[in-house]
């Protein structure tokens, strides 16, 4: 039976004995825990040990890990204790990866520079033979002594001689060009190929070396597991939201299923590992932050002319909008009823609750490459009975929103993420799920219900003036809105619109005699923002009657807008 022995965390300094051992051993990657952001690995090495006391070395570790998160443990059958652990950061000038590549450059570059060389010569001939071919040319054809008679050269002899060097002439000269451009060629080869020598230049990588000074008892194997923490690596969710509407089931319910993108940058490739992701924060923040003492004081007059009393207060900067997510699955016009085929079965993880975190254990083994591509997988479905109604804004949207309520099952948590949206199996878009806690409750849109028709018309919009001493200005509008349920069943609605609101004491704002009794005011805690919401039968058209009045001095200017 295996004996398990103590793991060891990372000591500084080199305690080995002189006399012992070295052993050395090739680790894998077994096993990788991925978090929000970094990432824990776990090697295996497995080494046979003799009795006495050993140095076991694991030198294929990457040098971009976090040293003092390395541990070390193992098992083996012998008694086998670890003294201590070891590790030093070592760079390393890796020439067998590109030395055979170097070699077939080098030798193409002195294969150029040979022919560079014959064409060099080659000019050089050619050029040679035109100065010669010039200079027999401009002498007398034949040698005369003084007292002979001239030779008379033949018409004929002295054309075909003419004929002759122009054409060795032509000829030299073609040669000459050729040859040139022969050698711009080779130039550029020869100087793309010092390129690409340097480009495949021996690089210093940096790795990290672990020592594991041990002691055994009596001839044995031991297992090693070796666990230390890595930056550059993370996962984060994304969901599919999956509606199916009372028109396509008994009930609505609600799909959810829960997936997962994990990207790595290391410089390790993760090949065959068992994947488990975890919603811990090990690289986060561990405490609340501390509040410090804040001071009012005073300012002197003189200062307030310059400066201005306390300073101008900064508005806090608006939310981004979330990136649209464009990877949106294709349509299907195919009915439930005509699927007779059998759809392949996902793989889903297996969910563990340790303390205050989930993990999520992928089935199988996985390959993550550290090239950066994201690697899908899978998590979970959870099927959850959902609540249907339609939101209106009219003033700002003419069309009605189909939502849907629903209520997180299960015992993990949802961590923020992008979530596609599909009802009654019609992609309709993308949102955003925020974190959720098990029972907790969420409304998500599943985009324009066409069987909902508003219409908002403005019906009164007038200003007069009020009182016999004190004269205020008194400003009326109002609207119809107008909704019909197209449905073929009852439809809950919820139809929101806004009145300005006033923080001036000779300022107000009420309601017009007439309008319809919001069911909420102040929505969300948004000052001016009513409610209207209902049950509206199949078929029922209602109009709902709203009208706000501001009453204010005479000389008293305002502007209605956004705070």
């Amino acid at each position: 039976m295996k004996h398990a022995f103590m793991a060891a965390i990372l000591a500084t300094t080199f305690l080995t004995p002189v006399s012992a051992a070295e052993l050395s051993a090739d680790s894998q990657i077994d096993a990788v825990t991925v978090y929000p952001q970094g990432a824990e690995i776990t090697r295996l090495a497995t080494v046979d040990i003799d009795r006495g006391d050993h140095t076991l070395v694991l030198d294929n570790l990457p040098g971009d890990i976090d040293a003092q998160s390395i541990r070390v443990e193992g098992s083996a059958p012998g008694q086998v204790e670890i003294a201590s652990v070891d590790s030093k950061t070592v760079y390393v000038v890796d020439d067998a990866s590109v030395a055979g590549e170097r070699k077939r450059i080098e030798r193409e570059i002195e294969l150029l520079q040979d022919e560079r060389a014959a064409l060099d010569q080659l000019v050089t001939d050619a050029t040679y033979q035109r100065k010669l071919l010039q200079e027999l040319a401009s002498k007398p054809f034949v040698t005369q002594a003084s007292g002979d008679e001239p030779v008379r050269v033949d018409s004929a002899e002295f054309g075909n001689m003419f004929d002759l060097v122009s054409t060795r002439l032509m000829t030299l000269s073609k040669t000459v060009l050729e040859t040139n451009i022969r050698k711009r060629a080779v130039d550029k080869q020869i100087n793309e190929l010092h390129q690409s020598l340097s480009e495949v230049a021996p690089k210093q990588q940096v790795k990290t070396v672990v020592t594991v000074h041990l002691s055994s008892n009596a001839q044995t194997q031991g297992q090693f597991k070796v666990r230390y923490r890595i930056a550059n690596a993370g996962w984060q969710p994304y969901y599919e939201a999956r509606l199916e509407s009372a028109f396509m089931a008994e009930e609505p319910n609600l799909m959810l299923v829960r997936r997962a993108e994990v990207v790595q940058h290391t410089t390790e490739r993760w090949d065959g590992v068992k994947l488990t992701l975890s919603t811990a924060r090990p690289t986060g923040a561990t405490a609340a932050p501390e509040l410090r003492p804040e001071l009012i004081s005073v300012l002197e007059r003189e200062e307030d002319r310059v400066g201005g009393l306390y300073g101008l207060a900064q508005s806090p900067a608006p939310e981004t909008a979330q990136e649209a997510y464009s990877d949106a699955p294709a349509k299907t016009d195919q009915s439930r009823s005509s699927v007779d085929k059998l759809m392949a079965k996902q793989r889903t993880a297996e969910v563990t609750i340790a303390g205050f975190q989930a993990l999520y254990g992928i089935q199988g083994r996985v390959s993550v490459d550290n090239s950066g591509t994201a690697k899908k997988v899978r998590i979970s479905s959870d099927k959850m009975s959902a609540s249907l109604s339609a939101h209106v804004v009219p003033k700002l949207d003419p069309n009605a929103y189909l939502t849907a309520n629903f209520t997180l099952d299960g015992e993990t948590p949802l961590l923020r993420g992008r979530v596609m949206l599909f009802r009654d199996g019609v992609y309709m878009g993308n949102g955003v799920l925020p974190m959720l806690a098990p029972g907790e409750e969420h409304v998500l849109g599943f985009g324009i219900d066409d069987l909902i028709k508003v219409k908002r018309v403005e019906v009164k919009r007038k200003t007069s003036e009020t009182g016999l001493i004190t004269t205020s200005n008194v400003e009326d509008r109002s609207w119809a809105i107008t909704l019909q349920n197209l449905h073929e069943r009852t439809m809950p609605v919820t139809v929101y619109d806004q009145m300005p609101y006033s923080t001036h004491e000779d300022v107000t704002v009420e309601l017009l005699a007439g309008s319809t009794k919001p069911s909420e005011r102040d929505v969300d805690k948004k000052r001016g923002v009513l409610a209207w919401g209902s049950e509206f039968k199949a078929g029922q058209e209602t109009v709902i009657k709203f009208g706000y009045r501001v009453t204010r001095p005479k000389d008293t200017a305002v502007r209605i807008g956004w705070n």
